[in-house]
């Protein structure tokens, strides 16, 4: 009986072991190389927004996620973009900067790191609360009062 309790504590605490090497080994990475560990994530409210250079809603809403991300950025609170198209890398770079994104891009698709599935169109923001779950799913355009109203 007793050795059953110490087989299914060490199970649990080498899940528990894995679980946090494997979140704290993933690093996600920017259009400009920069590194953003998984593990800085944690305690944070998460928005990553999918948006394409074909999509004027997507267009329309970078003024407001820019806005939002510029007012949270010191509050434990990351903003996230992912194109859509996936354009090659200096392509990226070069849209990002006409169109004056001031938020992170990130190179590659996070949506396995996030188990994002339901990505239906464009542009659309999933919200993650500072325990990692998933809150909201918001489809199209934002504005500044729709992020914050997720928050409350």
């Amino acid at each position: 009986m007793i050795f059953l309790r110490m087989l299914k504590t060490l199970g649990m605490l080498l899940v528990l072991i894995y679980n946090n090497t494997v979140f704290a080994a993933h690093t996600l990475r920017d259009i400009h190389g920069h590194e953003i560990p998984l593990a800085s994530l944690k305690g944070k409210w998460v928005y990553i927004n999918y948006w394409a250079s074909w999509c004027g809603p997507c267009l329309e809403e970078i003024p407001e996620l820019n806005r939002f991300y510029n007012r949270y950025k010191s509050q434990n609170v990351v903003m996230l973009g992912v194109n859509y198209d996936a354009l090659p890398l200096y392509e990226q770079k070069q849209l990002v900067r006409e169109i004056g994104i001031k938020y992170p891009n990130l190179s590659e698709d996070p949506s396995s790191f996030f188990h994002i599935r339901d990505i239906r169109g464009v542009p659309v923001t999933f919200v993650f609360n500072p325990d990692g779950k998933l809150r909201k799913t918001l489809y199209g355009p934002q504005t500044i009062e729709t992020l914050q109203r997720v928050m409350s």
